[in-house]
């Protein structure tokens, strides 16, 4: 399961009052929400293009003339560390954003054709995604580390994932004051990872895949 993390609104709002703790809570927010790379993605994008908008207003500012200390000393220095903090860090934003879309989008379609594979075969997972064993194999272990497929290891003598909670028919405890002895399975979608799982009506439930309750 993952951590709870600051909201992107007090984030966008440190970033404008002290911008060092704004990057500390974005870096933390992003370690901290595995499962959530593409909607992270999406928000560090609007971010990044308002840090880059305040940029190109101190820069137009700054040409036009409007921005003059009362003594009519040079504000040169000061449009340029604001440009350095704002256009700065609105371009490395920028580049986080696409890179955690991407990933994401990317970690999704593994996810996918895992979920609906009747076998484990890395070979298979890489001509279904398609890439090659070797990238499928480096992709999918950078998953395990990220919390993804509980338990899961790779055995490369067999080219195989291994998923010790494939192996039962459903990933349940039961609770025998209220599951039902007839209950049957139903499919139901992890609100955390995204993945399709089995479960049984009444029991405790929890995703295959990130181990989050369903």
């Amino acid at each position: 399961m993952q951590k709870k993390s600051f909201s992107w609104g007090i984030i966008a709002l440190m970033f404008f009052l002290f911008f060092p703790i704004g990057i500390w809570m974005l870096v933390k927010k992003m370690t901290d929400e595995k499962f959530n790379y593409i909607k992270n993605g999406k928000s560090l994008k609007i971010l990044a293009w308002i840090l880059i908008g305040f940029a190109v207003m101190y820069l137009i500012m700054g040409i036009t003339g409007e921005l003059e200390t009362e003594d009519g000393s040079s504000v040169v220095s000061g449009v340029i560390v604001m440009l350095m903090i704002f256009g700065g860090g609105g371009a490395f934003a920028l580049y986080k954003a696409h890179s955690y879309i991407k990933k994401g989008t990317k970690y999704n379609r593994y996810v996918s054709i895992i979920n609906s594979s009747n076998d484990m075969l890395i070979d298979n997972i890489a001509a279904a995604y398609p890439t090659t064993y070797e990238k499928a194999t480096e992709d999918i272990q950078s998953m395990i580390d990220d919390g993804y497929f509980m338990n899961a290891y790779i055995d490369l003598n067999r080219r195989e994932l291994i998923m010790p909670q494939r192996s039962v028919s459903v990933n349940v405890t039961v609770n025998q004051n209220t599951a039902h002895a007839d209950a049957k399975p139903t499919s139901v979608k992890c609100k955390n990872c995204g993945a399709t799982n089995m479960v049984v009506p009444g029991a405790v439930n929890e995703c295959e895949y990130c181990g989050s309750p369903l």
